[in-house]
């Protein structure tokens, strides 16, 4: 039981954006029990642990994680535990370039689920089958995911599904379809203070022309930006890298890298460096003091 508390609280701190707490407490977990007998705390322990490497951005190491609660022909080795984390091996897939091998270890998994699964598991199926699936194909997959309203009780996983679709919907350049799907799962995501979630909606949203608090509040900071080019660069300026914002955003690592190079006259800063202060100084806001930036040279 005590393996057990650990690993719950694991779950909710990975998804809040703790992950920095994660470990001590997997691996604490899998000190009090025998992995070999005890496989259902086990695979929590897997989930836990890749649920805080995806939250991250660390994708291969969370692909790694949760692999391994499917056997190596893709049979889950807990009935229950693997398949609630088939749709972030699915994400995980797609991010860290694995989504062939995702996708056959996905339809073996789901090959052997009860043919009456329930309702949270379709929708964890067809979430996990829409990200996966060609673009022809994967709408019907969303939409086979939310139509049942018995989803809304697993807010956290319905909003995880609404916001894959609303990236979908954006990369399909069906903007207004999008707004409202995302903003649904940006509503959830701060009731439940899921902080990774929010930024990836959030960002989704800006990319759409939404504004959001940091860039409404200082329209003159980011306003001459495109919407892409200030996700970029609110990513860029939290530190990721060119590569990572590129993962994260379904673009080439030279598409960033040409967003960033075009944005740094616009916001009057000469590099990279003096992103973040830019980016604070928008979230300060009218009746703040941002930081001053120098002029581009």
């Amino acid at each position: 039981m005590a393996a057990s508390a650990d690993l719950a609280t694991a779950t909710v701190l990975a998804q809040r954006g703790h992950a920095d707490q994660v470990q001590p407490l997997v691996v604490g977990a899998l000190a009090r029990i025998d992995a070999s007998a005890d496989r259902a705390t086990a695979a929590r322990a897997r989930q836990a642990a890749g649920l805080a490497a995806l939250a991250d951005g660390r994708y291969g190491t969370a692909y790694a994680q949760l692999r391994r609660l499917f056997a190596a022909d893709g049979g889950p080795v807990h009935p229950h535990i693997s398949y609630l984390a088939i749709a972030d091996l699915a994400a995980a897939g797609i991010r860290s370039s694995r989504q062939l091998e995702a996708r056959v270890v996905i339809e073996r998994a789901l090959a052997d689920a009860d043919p009456s699964p329930g309702p949270r598991l379709t929708a964890l199926g067809a979430r996990a089958r829409a990200l996966l699936a060609p673009a022809a194909e994967a709408e019907t997959h969303f939409d086979s995911g939310l139509k049942d309203p018995a989803g809304d009780a697993w807010p956290f996983e319905r909003a995880l599904l609404r916001l894959d679709y609303g990236q979908w919907l954006r990369r399909q350049r069906r903007i207004n379809d999008a707004k409202p799907v995302l903003a649904a799962a940006l509503e959830t995501f701060r009731r439940l203070d899921a902080a990774p979630s929010v930024r990836l909606a959030s960002a989704e949203l800006r990319a759409c022309g939404v504004p959001d608090q940091a860039t409404a509040s200082a329209p003159s900071a980011l306003a001459g930006l495109t919407p892409q080019q200030r996700q970029i660069v609110v990513l860029a300026a939290s530190g990721l890298t060119n590569t990572e914002i590129a993962e994260r955003l379904f673009l080439s690592a030279r598409t960033v890298a040409s967003h960033l190079y075009n944005s740094f006259p616009k916001l009057g800063i000469a590099g990279r460096h003096q992103l973040h202060a830019v980016v604070d100084g928008a979230a300060a806001g009218p009746g703040r003091a941002g930081p001053t930036i120098r002029g581009y040279a």
